[in-house]
Protein backbone atom coordinates (compact mmCIF):
# COMPACT_ATOMS: atom_id res chain seq x y z
CA UNK A 1 0.00 0.00 0.00
CA UNK A 2 1.62 3.40 -1.20
CA UNK A 3 2.04 6.14 1.47
CA UNK A 4 0.70 9.67 0.86
CA UNK A 5 3.54 12.29 2.64
CA UNK A 6 1.74 15.02 1.04
CA UNK A 7 -0.57 17.89 3.16
CA UNK A 8 -3.29 19.45 0.92
CA UNK A 9 -4.91 22.70 2.54
CA UNK A 10 -8.40 21.40 1.11
CA UNK A 11 -8.59 18.63 2.91
CA UNK A 12 -6.95 20.37 5.89
CA UNK A 13 -9.88 22.82 5.89
CA UNK A 14 -11.88 19.89 5.53
CA UNK A 15 -11.02 18.20 8.44
CA UNK A 16 -10.35 21.05 10.72
CA UNK A 17 -13.76 22.48 10.08
CA UNK A 18 -15.57 18.81 9.96
CA UNK A 19 -14.07 18.74 13.85
CA UNK A 20 -15.12 21.62 14.74
CA UNK A 21 -18.44 20.78 13.89
CA UNK A 22 -18.51 17.44 15.83
CA UNK A 23 -17.56 19.64 18.64
CA UNK A 24 -19.85 22.01 18.30
CA UNK A 25 -22.27 19.02 18.16
CA UNK A 26 -21.11 17.26 21.25
CA UNK A 27 -21.50 20.79 23.39
CA UNK A 28 -25.01 20.95 22.26
CA UNK A 29 -25.71 17.36 23.11
CA UNK A 30 -24.74 18.60 26.85
CA UNK A 31 -20.65 17.80 27.01
CA UNK A 32 -18.37 19.98 28.58
CA UNK A 33 -15.49 21.56 27.09
CA UNK A 34 -12.72 19.17 28.49
CA UNK A 35 -14.63 16.41 27.40
CA UNK A 36 -15.40 17.45 23.98
CA UNK A 37 -11.71 18.26 23.29
CA UNK A 38 -11.01 15.06 24.54
CA UNK A 39 -13.45 13.13 22.69
CA UNK A 40 -12.26 14.90 19.01
CA UNK A 41 -9.06 13.64 18.89
CA UNK A 42 -9.70 9.66 20.12
CA UNK A 43 -12.20 9.81 16.70
CA UNK A 44 -9.78 11.52 14.25
CA UNK A 45 -7.15 8.81 15.25
CA UNK A 46 -9.66 6.71 14.78
CA UNK A 47 -10.29 7.53 11.21
CA UNK A 48 -6.12 7.06 10.78
CA UNK A 49 -5.99 3.89 11.81
CA UNK A 50 -9.05 2.39 10.06
CA UNK A 51 -7.17 3.38 6.47
CA UNK A 52 -4.98 0.69 6.43
CA UNK A 53 -7.25 -2.00 6.74
CA UNK A 54 -9.80 -0.18 4.62
CA UNK A 55 -7.64 -0.46 1.60
CA UNK A 56 -6.48 -3.82 2.61
CA UNK A 57 -9.65 -5.51 2.85
CA UNK A 58 -11.54 -3.37 0.17
CA UNK A 59 -9.00 -2.60 -3.10
CA UNK A 60 -10.99 -1.64 -5.06
CA UNK A 61 -12.47 1.87 -3.17
CA UNK A 62 -8.75 3.27 -4.46
CA UNK A 63 -10.45 2.66 -8.09
CA UNK A 64 -13.60 4.00 -7.67
CA UNK A 65 -12.28 7.05 -6.05
CA UNK A 66 -8.98 9.22 -7.65
CA UNK A 67 -6.12 10.63 -5.70
CA UNK A 68 -5.18 7.78 -3.46
CA UNK A 69 -8.08 7.88 -1.56
CA UNK A 70 -8.37 6.93 1.89
CA UNK A 71 -5.00 7.37 1.87
CA UNK A 72 -4.38 10.69 1.03
CA UNK A 73 -6.62 11.89 4.03
CA UNK A 74 -4.68 10.16 6.77
CA UNK A 75 -1.84 12.74 7.07
CA UNK A 76 -4.19 15.92 7.44
CA UNK A 77 -6.35 13.46 9.94
CA UNK A 78 -2.97 12.73 12.04
CA UNK A 79 -1.96 16.13 11.87
CA UNK A 80 -5.22 17.54 13.39
CA UNK A 81 -5.52 14.60 16.04
CA UNK A 82 -2.23 15.72 17.15
CA UNK A 83 -3.76 19.89 17.18
CA UNK A 84 -6.31 18.23 19.29
CA UNK A 85 -4.77 16.74 21.38
CA UNK A 86 -2.81 20.04 22.33
CA UNK A 87 -5.82 21.44 22.80
CA UNK A 88 -7.05 18.94 25.04
CA UNK A 89 -3.80 18.75 27.34
CA UNK A 90 -3.93 22.64 28.07
CA UNK A 91 -7.67 22.27 28.99
CA UNK A 92 -6.40 19.88 31.48
CA UNK A 93 -3.55 22.26 32.68
CA UNK A 94 -6.10 24.97 32.89
CA UNK A 95 -8.34 22.86 35.03
CA UNK A 96 -5.81 22.64 37.40
CA UNK A 97 -4.82 26.51 37.11
CA UNK A 98 -2.01 26.02 35.09
CA UNK A 99 0.32 24.05 37.61
CA UNK A 100 1.78 21.85 35.46
CA UNK A 101 4.48 21.02 37.65
CA UNK A 102 1.61 19.57 40.16
CA UNK A 103 -0.39 18.34 37.70
CA UNK A 104 2.56 15.82 36.10
CA UNK A 105 3.65 14.93 40.35
CA UNK A 106 0.25 13.52 40.80
CA UNK A 107 -1.10 12.03 37.91
CA UNK A 108 -2.21 8.57 37.57
CA UNK A 109 -0.04 5.98 35.40
CA UNK A 110 -3.14 6.49 32.75
CA UNK A 111 -3.02 10.00 32.45
CA UNK A 112 1.17 9.63 32.11
CA UNK A 113 0.11 7.69 29.33
CA UNK A 114 -1.97 10.00 27.86
CA UNK A 115 0.46 12.81 28.14
CA UNK A 116 3.16 10.40 26.41
CA UNK A 117 0.64 10.17 23.49
CA UNK A 118 0.34 13.46 23.29
CA UNK A 119 3.89 14.24 22.57
CA UNK A 120 4.68 11.39 20.28
CA UNK A 121 1.66 12.73 18.42
CA UNK A 122 2.88 15.97 18.15
CA UNK A 123 6.36 14.39 17.15
CA UNK A 124 4.06 12.15 14.20
CA UNK A 125 2.58 15.23 12.87
CA UNK A 126 6.09 17.16 12.71
CA UNK A 127 7.32 14.38 10.50
CA UNK A 128 4.52 14.23 8.27
CA UNK A 129 5.65 15.45 5.53
CA UNK A 130 7.41 15.14 2.37
CA UNK A 131 10.42 16.86 4.02
CA UNK A 132 10.67 14.16 6.54
CA UNK A 133 10.22 11.60 4.24
CA UNK A 134 12.68 11.80 1.91
CA UNK A 135 15.27 12.06 5.00
CA UNK A 136 14.04 9.17 6.43
CA UNK A 137 13.52 6.84 3.74
CA UNK A 138 10.44 5.13 2.76
CA UNK A 139 10.55 2.22 5.09
CA UNK A 140 12.12 3.75 8.39
CA UNK A 141 9.20 6.41 7.52
CA UNK A 142 6.16 4.56 7.33
CA UNK A 143 7.90 2.37 10.24
CA UNK A 144 7.94 5.39 12.65
CA UNK A 145 4.62 6.79 11.72
CA UNK A 146 2.93 2.82 11.82
CA UNK A 147 4.40 2.06 15.06
CA UNK A 148 3.97 5.65 16.58
CA UNK A 149 0.14 5.45 15.85
CA UNK A 150 -0.61 2.14 17.31
CA UNK A 151 1.42 3.11 20.27
CA UNK A 152 -0.92 6.29 21.08
CA UNK A 153 -3.48 4.22 20.28
CA UNK A 154 -3.08 1.52 23.12
CA UNK A 155 -2.06 4.51 25.35
CA UNK A 156 -5.23 6.11 24.80
CA UNK A 157 -7.24 3.10 24.70
CA UNK A 158 -6.35 2.42 28.62
CA UNK A 159 -6.37 6.25 29.60
CA UNK A 160 -10.06 6.69 28.19
CA UNK A 161 -11.02 2.98 30.03
CA UNK A 162 -9.69 4.82 33.00
CA UNK A 163 -11.67 7.74 32.44
CA UNK A 164 -14.71 6.64 31.33
CA UNK A 165 -15.42 3.47 33.28
CA UNK A 166 -13.38 3.52 36.58
CA UNK A 167 -13.77 6.83 37.61
CA UNK A 168 -17.19 7.57 39.85
CA UNK A 169 -19.73 10.13 38.75
CA UNK A 170 -18.89 8.61 34.66
CA UNK A 171 -21.57 6.22 34.29
CA UNK A 172 -20.88 3.28 31.55
CA UNK A 173 -24.60 3.80 30.00
CA UNK A 174 -22.67 7.41 28.66
CA UNK A 175 -23.43 7.72 24.86
CA UNK A 176 -20.40 8.74 24.29
CA UNK A 177 -18.74 5.85 26.20
CA UNK A 178 -20.48 3.32 24.09
CA UNK A 179 -19.03 4.94 20.81
CA UNK A 180 -15.70 4.88 22.49
CA UNK A 181 -16.13 1.16 23.20
CA UNK A 182 -17.57 0.32 19.84
CA UNK A 183 -14.55 2.45 17.96
CA UNK A 184 -12.09 0.42 19.99
CA UNK A 185 -13.52 -2.46 19.03
CA UNK A 186 -13.90 -1.45 15.24
CA UNK A 187 -9.97 -0.57 15.01
CA UNK A 188 -8.96 -3.97 16.60
CA UNK A 189 -11.39 -5.49 14.27
CA UNK A 190 -10.36 -4.81 11.23
CA UNK A 191 -6.61 -5.04 11.80
CA UNK A 192 -7.46 -8.58 12.37
CA UNK A 193 -9.43 -9.06 9.25
CA UNK A 194 -6.79 -7.42 7.68
CA UNK A 195 -3.46 -9.19 8.67
CA UNK A 196 -6.01 -12.52 8.13
CA UNK A 197 -6.44 -11.59 4.99
CA UNK A 198 -2.79 -11.09 3.91
CA UNK A 199 -1.61 -14.37 5.70
CA UNK A 200 -4.63 -15.91 3.53
CA UNK A 201 -2.81 -14.66 0.34
CA UNK A 202 0.15 -15.25 1.17
CA UNK A 203 -0.47 -19.17 1.94
CA UNK A 204 -3.03 -18.97 -1.42
CA UNK A 205 0.28 -17.26 -3.41
CA UNK A 206 3.51 -17.70 -1.72
CA UNK A 207 3.35 -14.29 -1.66
CA UNK A 208 2.35 -11.23 -0.10
CA UNK A 209 -0.08 -8.71 -1.16
CA UNK A 210 1.32 -6.19 -3.83
CA UNK A 211 2.24 -2.97 -1.91
CA UNK A 212 2.76 -4.65 1.65
CA UNK A 213 6.18 -3.15 2.83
Amino acid sequence: MSVDTSNDLTHHLAVGIGSVVFAALLWVAGYHEQRVVGAVPWFLLVLVLLVGPTVRLWPGIRRRFSGNFPVNWRAELGIWFAIWSVVHLLFVFHARDWDVVGYLADMSPWAFGSFVAVIMAVGLAATSNNRAYDYMGGKAWKWHQTVGAYVIFWLLTVHIYDRAYLRPGFPSDDPLHWLYLSTLVLVVALQVAAFAKVISHYQKTGEYPSGLN
